[in-house]
């Protein structure tokens, strides 16, 4: 059972399902502190600051990052700063559902990119197949809200746009990442000084843009709430994804596709917590095929994966 609980499926969807959940607390945090870049700085440095003591840090510590500063500053910048930066920013402009979908896009740029820039990510018909179906259904499942964008104005395309510049951000960062020689590079020490870096830099760059430091309304308890969510769930995702990135047996492309369940958890938990959202025609047909698309990819893994499951159920009950 322990092995199961921390297969690289389950992991992943563990993961996805708290990045879903994290749009609706990152929309009520910005509701109540209108400075986007300022508010990615401050959680981001927090989860970083709480992710020090996990990472060990101390002499050691520092003489690691040190010796891989270029790689350290690299992933900081597009795994934390711009990546963060852009979806914050993103968030503030246009709805946390449609922010979701766009979001969920993210494995099609990690696999395009992967393609050029891993030897051993290539496309296959069935890949290619299930990501064009994957695309479809985050079309299908967005197209109520992307039809309606024309009501928002200027700011709703500019808030793409930022969602946008996170999904190629967050790509190239998980490809730089799943080629780091992990035998070198000690994975905790990367994960906890790249998001306090990033958030660091994140912050110093919202006190230009905002115009000097912003003192967080901690005194309202809904921002309260939603920022420590935020920070939370931010600090465990990042842990496990990058904990699931520096396993040899994982493929970047693979492992991002689970990227694309995000809408499914996304769309349930929206008709579960907002009244005015219920099904639809498009979000079922949606889900279906983002459904569907994930079967096509990870159907020889997901064999694997139950086969395994089940010989060894078999195995034990044998013995027993």
């Amino acid at each position: 059972m322990k092995k199961i609980l921390s297969s690289t499926p389950i992991l992943a969807i563990m993961c996805c399902l708290l990045w879903s959940i994290i749009f609706v607390p990152t929309k009520v945090g910005l509701t109540y502190f209108e400075y986007p870049f300022q508010y990615a700085g401050y959680t981001h440095l927090i989860a970083g600051l709480l992710l020090l003591p996990w990472g060990g840090f101390g002499r050691e510590y520092i003489k690691h990052v040190k010796e891989n500063i270029w790689l350290v500053l690299k992933v900081a910048f597009f795994s934390t700063t711009l990546l963060y930066g852009a979806y914050y920013l993103g968030q503030s402009l246009i709805a946390p559902s449609l922010a979701a979908l766009i979001v969920s896009a993210q494995p099609f740029f990690v696999f395009v990119m992967a393609h050029f820039m891993m030897k051993n990510e290539r496309f296959t018909p069935m890949k290619v197949l299930s990501v064009i179906l994957a695309v479809i259904g985050v079309v299908i499942v967005s197209y109520p809200s992307v039809r309606d964008i024309h009501v928002a104005g200027l700011s709703a395309v500019v808030g793409i746009a930022m969602v946008l510049v996170n999904c190629v951000s967050a790509s190239y960062a998980n490809i730089t990442v799943s080629k780091v020689d992990f035998t070198r590079v000690k994975s905790r020490v990367l994960t906890s000084s790249q998001l306090t870096i990033g958030g660091f830099m994140l912050f110093i760059i919202s006190i230009a843009v905002d115009g000097g430091v912003k003192p967080l309304p901690i005194s309202n308890v809904q921002f309260l709430v939603a920022t420590i969510a935020v920070v939370a769930f931010t600090v465990i995702a990042i842990m496990t994804w990058y904990s699931l990135l520096a396993r040899e047996e994982v493929k970047v492309s693979e492992l991002n596709m689970w990227k694309f369940i995000m809408p499914i958890f996304g769309t349930f938990i929206s008709w579960a917590m907002i009244e005015s959202d219920k099904p639809n025609v498009y979000s079922v047909t949606g889900v279906v095929v983002l459904t569907i698309s994930l079967v096509l990819f990870y159907r020889s893994p997901l064999i694997g994966f139950f086969s395994r499951m089940f010989k060894k159920e078999k195995k034990e009950s044998v013995e027993k």
